[in-house]
């Protein structure tokens, strides 16, 4: 319900998702074996699309991926069952359920829909699917529960303590704040759409003769004034009867504390979520660029964080199973180092471009820092970037366009110049690193 009908909890699941997997999530091969690493990303390519990978045919693997992590978040976990065509059938959480009059084994037992053996460990799972019957859509029938061994699941959780049989929603501890600011949200902004309206009050003083006004008339005030209540059409002009006195009705909302409340209300969900405020409410009017460095890595650090959440419980197990039957079906070789890749994740823009590529050439030149690291953290993959720099290099040499380097950078990758070897100009590389530290320095006064 949260996340349909609350623009904030809504938005923050949208904000983490996408900067999570973003729109061009994607598995790596990493094989050593460049051919080998073509024929199965072709292969995974291929899988991956919505009539392969769902059992609906509704999504590819990157949307299933995001929609498991969205249900963790509001419902701590799901089940993704895994079929013979080597598609995902997916289950809510409150799919899954202990069945009634279910005999167990010795030493086992089911809990809220989980089947343990004697030492706690997750054999199976109890799911009632879903049917579609005439014109209500998709509601749960009176079935029986079935049960799906665990070799044929995938059951991502979000678990927080030992022994815990069931995921909870990661947002469980923000929901109580998400549903007090919403409530105050929806009644400020009802009270400005009723000062909106114009509302106005038309008063009376009571005439000692008009003895049936005074009986009919329901207000109780000891002020000696009757209000009446009427309803008007907009624009629309009217007399007043003798004695009778209009006001205009001012609700005067939002009020005064109106953005230092929500502000507040923010952070606090913020907390709970590790969001900075900026990313919440998406307004950085108020940052500068080392505050705004500073909250963002504070997000990254938990976006990171799910990531490797969801390379482990789903990412990764998926690809795995993908490849063991592309090998059973003959699609891949049949070699080990065919289940070897990583998760292609989405880049971060830099926050201030020449600042972080300044940091970048600072990390190179200490060799604290790889080309290939620094390539990775834009989103980009090493191998694929330094062909297109060789392809583009051959392409201008070919027609006959010369390259024009930075002297001070040309040997970034090897760490830069040796100290004392001068350029074109006769600059040493310490005269050049003491320019460079001043231009920052002024830079950073101006900033």
């Amino acid at each position: 319900m949260h996340d349909r009908q609350s623009s904030l909890f809504s938005g923050v699941i949208d904000r983490a998702i996408d900067n999570i997997f973003g729109a061009d999530f994607d598995f790596v091969p990493t094989t050593g074996d460049k051919a080998l690493d073509k024929t199965v990303k072709d292969y995974v390519i291929w899988r991956m699309e919505a009539d392969k990978a769902d059992a609906t045919g509704q999504r590819d693997f990157p949307d299933i991926a995001k929609s498991t992590l969205r249900a963790i978040w509001n419902d701590g976990d799901c089940l993704l069952v895994k079929r013979p065509d080597g598609s995902l059938l997916s289950f809510e959480a409150e799919q899954i359920e202990t069945p009634g009059g279910k005999g167990m084994e010795a030493g086992g037992r089911i809990v809220l829909g989980v089947e343990m053996d004697d030492l706690n460990r997750q054999t199976a799972y109890w799911v009632k699917p879903r049917r579609s019957r005439g014109d209500t859509g998709m509601v749960r029938l009176d079935e029986q529960a079935v049960r799906i061994p665990k070799a044929d699941t995938f059951f991502p959780a979000y678990r927080k303590r030992f022994n815990q049989t069931r995921g909870v929603p990661f947002l469980a501890a923000a929901l109580g704040n998400f549903d007090r600011l919403n409530n105050y949200l929806d009644y400020e902004q009802a009270a400005a759409e009723f000062n909106a309206m114009l509302g106005f009050q038309i008063t009376k003083q009571p005439q000692m003769l008009d003895m049936a006004g005074v009986i009919d008339n329901e207000d109780t005030n000891t002020n000696a004034t009757f209000t009446k209540l009427q309803k008007m059409e907009p624009l629309s002009v009217f007399d007043l009867n003798p004695g009778e006195e209009v006001k205009m009705i001012g609700a005067q909302r939002p009020g005064a504390n109106f953005e230092t409340y929500i502000v507040i209300c923010c952070r606090i969900v913020g907390v709970a979520v590790g969001y900075p405020l900026e990313l919440i409410m998406l307004d950085f009017s108020k940052t500068n660029y080392s505050s705004a460095r500073a909250s963002l890595g504070e997000a990254r650090r938990s976006f990171r964080g799910w990531q490797r959440f969801s390379q482990k419980t789903i990412c990764m197990p998926w690809y795995a199973w993908q490849i063991a039957r592309g090998i059973a079906v003959g699609e891949v070789p049949a070699r080990p180092e065919a289940f070897k890749a990583k998760c292609q994740w989405p880049a971060w823009e830099y926050i201030d471009p020449y600042k972080e590529a300044m940091g970048n050439q600072v990390a190179l030149k200490s060799r604290t820092r790889s080309i290939s690291q620094c390539i990775r953290d834009i989103g980009g993959e090493p191998d694929e970037v330094f062909a297109e720099i060789a392809t583009d290099r051959e392409k201008l040499t070919a027609l006959g366009i010369p390259i024009v380097e930075d002297s001070g950078t040309k040997n970034a990758g090897a760490g830069g110049q040796d100290e004392g070897q001068g350029d074109e100009e006769g600059e040493t590389q310490d005269e050049r690193d003491e320019k460079e530290r001043r231009k920052q320095e002024k830079q950073n006064a101006t900033a």
